[in-house]
């Protein structure tokens, strides 16, 4: 990673950790009994991403040509 530039490496840490972070939320669910149908995430996730994907694009725009970008 060490030739990407920050932008691109900041847009990857993030999509890593949502990737994560989708993936704990399901398993934390399914620990509680609660199991989700993968192709139901899947079209939930579509009509989200519809309806907040312009205004989140935005954000994560703004967000990695912040300079002092953490993920956390």
């Amino acid at each position: 990673m060490e030739n990407l530039s920050p932008e691109i490496q900041a847009l990857m840490t993030t999509i890593v950790y949502l990737d994560c972070r989708m993936e704990a939320i399901v398993q934390l669910l399914g620990e509680k009994g609660i199991i989700l149908d993968p192709k139901e995430v899947q079209v939930e996730a579509h009509k989200i991403h519809a309806i907040q994907g312009e205004v989140k694009r935005y954000q994560i725009s703004r967000r990695i040509k912040d300079p002092n970008f953490d993920i956390l």
